[in-house]
């Protein structure tokens, strides 16, 4: 999504909405269509997915000099409520559009489902948890899928490429 400065998507160390949290949890789309509908965001898009875990995915987005901000999600297909992304990425630096940049992502994890595995139960969190970043160390379970606690950092899972 494309926006102002006043528009949240999703926020690390924030609560996720109730669109972006079914989007998160199921891959439904429709709550956060609704969560869109704001004067502060410009362009709404989506990308196909990738099927198989690896890939590449192409989408088209606009922006303009009032809303030069991006924000995008991907849900990780299976998992309890992991996604990948950029909260509100900036594309206009200085009056100047970036012409290309690349960004690394990490995986993010919803904080609302206590699952620590990519095929783990339905385990709601109660209360629901904020947004957070799955690190080689956190959450320091030995079942987690990306507990690796010998390595300094989880490699990146995806790569964020934006060309003018």
């Amino acid at each position: 999504r494309t926006h102002d400065s006043t528009y949240t998507l999703y926020r690390l160390g924030e609560r996720l909405s109730s669109g972006v949290r079914l989007y998160v949890e199921t891959g439904r789309t429709d709550g956060m269509d609704a969560d869109g509908d704001s004067p502060n965001s410009l362009h709404s898009f989506t990308g196909p997915p990738v099927p198989q875990g690896e890939g590449t995915s192409i989408a088209r987005a606009f922006l303009d000099g009032n809303h030069t901000l991006i924000s995008i999600m991907a849900r990780i297909n299976p998992s309890p409520d992991w996604f990948v992304g950029v909260d509100s990425f900036q594309l206009c630096v200085e009056g100047n559009w970036v012409d290309t940049v690349t960004v690394e992502l990490d995986p993010l994890d919803g904080g609302t489902d206590n699952g620590f595995t990519f095929t783990a139960a339905n385990w709601p969190t109660q209360p629901q948890g904020i947004a957070y970043r799955i690190t080689s160390r956190y959450p320091a379970h030995p079942a987690g899928s990306f507990y690796y606690p010998n390595l300094p950092r989880l490699p990146p899972i995806a790569t964020l490429t934006f060309t003018k």
